[in-house]
Parts: C-alpha cells; structure tokens; sequence
C-alpha cells in the first residue's frame, strides 16, 4: 500500500487541479471527524484522499470501468453512470493504488449513494465530502455545524440536501439513498407516522 506522500503524489499526477484540491480538502476533514467519533484517522484520510479518483470519467468509460471489474450495475447506474464512480473507485484503490483495508474500500465505494449500513468510517466520508472547506451549497454552514456536535445528524442533512437538489434538476432519486436516510430516521426515533 502508498502511504498518504505517495498516494498524494500520484494524484498530482493524475487528477485535474479542482479535484486535487477537492480530495485533499475532503480527506482533511474526514480525519478530523475521525478523531472527534472515534474512528482511525489515518484511515479516514486515505479514504478521503481516494474517494473520487474516478470521479472525472465521462459515462462511457464509468460503464466499461464497471463492467471491467465485474461491478453490479442496477438500471439508476445505466441512467446515471456518474453515481459509479464510487463503487469504480474502490477497486481502483485496491489495483492501483494498493489498498486493501476493506473498511477504506468500502466508505469509497459507499460515498455516492450511501447505505442502510454504514459504517463509522462510511458516515465520516459521506459527510466530509460534502462538507470540505471548497463547498459553497447552501446548506454548507448548517451541516459543518451539525457535524461539530452530531455526525448522523449531518448524514441525515446530507442525504436531504441531496434529495433536494435531485428533484430541483429533476434526476432519479436512488433508491439505495432513500433507505439509507430512512434507516437513520428509523434508527433515530425522528419520522412521523
């Protein structure tokens, strides 16, 4: 495995300068939020740093990237092929960049959509990456805070803020999303019945 020089090297190499400053911004936070909910924060970095390494495929090369690896693709990835990015990116940390932390592999594969079964590292990773220092969305402010004192708290708001801004565009809601932000309401006791 790279350690995080290396792995930050190779990026330099390989990603568009926003999305550089984007990983690093994430991964950042990600280990802060680690040491603050008690998960490893060198993994949270790792998985910062990896978690959109395909994230500039167009569609095309996202689907045969995914049939490569023999990866599921349900008919929400045949309709957005962008949201595979995550899933593809975890086996392109695995074969290029050495990772074999399942824990690492899986909050990369799970920052798109989420999941009914999140990890700790999985929920840090959600949040950080729609929390680091170069966002600008409106809710932003709102979710920083809410990270400082309630990391679910936050994933909730991040899957909102996403519901949200997929019914503005007017794409698919994935459904994995909505079982993922359900299970938080279940698990928290916060729906109206």
């Amino acid at each position: 495995m790279l350690n995080d020089d290396m792995i930050i090297t190779k990026l330099k190499a390989t990603l568009p300068e926003n999305r550089l400053r984007h990983a690093l911004g994430v991964a950042e936070t990600a280990e802060k939020l680690a040491r603050k909910y008690q998960a490893d924060p060198y993994k949270a970095k790792i998985a910062g740093l990896l978690h959109d390494i395909a994230r500039d495929f167009d569609d095309h090369e996202m689907l045969k990237r995914a049939k490569e690896y023999n990866l599921p693709v349900s008919e929400y990835g045949f309709a957005l092929p962008l949201l595979l990015h995550g899933p593809v990116g975890a086996v392109m940390a695995r074969e290029e960049y050495g990772i074999q932390d399942e824990e690492i592999l899986n909050a990369i594969a799970l920052h798109t959509v989420g999941s009914e079964y999140m990890s700790q590292l999985d929920k840090i990773l959600f949040v950080a990456d729609k929390i680091e220092p170069n966002r600008s969305h409106s809710s932003v402010a709102e979710i920083r805070r809410q990270a400082e004192v309630d990391l679910e708290r936050a994933l909730l708001s991040c899957f909102d803020e996403s519901i949200r801004y997929c019914l503005k565009i007017g794409c698919l809601l994935h459904p994995t999303s909505i079982k993922a932000r359900n299970a938080i309401l279940v698990a928290r006791g916060e729906y109206r019945q």
